[in-house]
């Protein structure tokens, strides 16, 4: 019996079959299948479905792979949604926002004014945004500066980071070329704004707000 499943074993083999194959097939190990089997010397022909085989299972693993990282992602997706639903954000919640986003991104050399600086127009209006949520703004003490390099059109730059911050055109000033080869222009690269805010109070709540946070 044993000679048998060996004989077999190696016909499937010359075939192209692969040692799972053969194991699944003949209800043996696959340990025995790679001991019976390792000095079988195969065609092209064989050699070439097996090398499919392998190409298809790598396949259907990062597919496999892909799928569990979907449905993790998913998952992880729904319950951040769910949590940032139920958070019900007063005004100094804003604040604390606001002042973790500036020391992240924000001057801190300035005595009297804000200065917010980023290229990420998401993460400027939702700053922009929060920051006018959480204390009593004067629109009149906005500026915005927008950093652009040779390749940027200044007046659609300057159109865009308006609408983005809803700073009028009006108080932005001069946009900063910086210099660039052309060897590398960054795809939907909408340049760098820096945003200003002259309000020295505001500037030291938020200055002392990152204080007792770093404690």
């Amino acid at each position: 019996m044993k000679t048998g499943l060996k004989n077999e074993a190696e016909k499937l083999r010359k075939n192209g079959f692969s040692f799972r194959e053969i194991s699944e097939k003949l209800e043996i190990s696959k340990s025995t299948a790679s001991l019976w089997l390792r000095n079988i010397e195969l065609s092209e022909i064989a050699k070439e479905r097996i090398h499919k085989l392998g190409v298809i299972g790598r396949i259907r693993g990062n597919n496999s792979v892909k799928n569990r990282i979907t449905i993790e992602d998913g998952k992880i997706s729904a319950n951040a949604k769910k949590n940032i639903n139920q958070c019900n954000f007063l005004k100094k919640d804003l604040k604390i926002v606001c002042a973790l986003l500036y020391w992240c991104e924000g001057g801190k050399t300035e005595k009297s004014q804000l200065t917010f600086i980023n290229s990420d127009p998401k993460l400027v209006k939702y700053f922009i945004d929060t920051f006018r949520k959480a204390f009593d703004v004067d629109e009149s003490k906005f500026r915005a500066l927008i950093h652009l390099h040779d390749y940027h059109d200044a007046n659609e730059q300057i159109s865009f980071w308006s609408e983005i911050t809803k700073i009028p055109r009006l108080q932005f000033t001069k946009p900063y070329n910086k210099p660039n080869t052309g060897k590398r222009k960054k795809e939907d690269y909408q340049g760098c704004v820096s945003v200003r805010y002259y309000g020295r109070q505001i500037r030291q709540e938020i200055m002392f707000l990152i204080k007792e946070i770093s404690k």
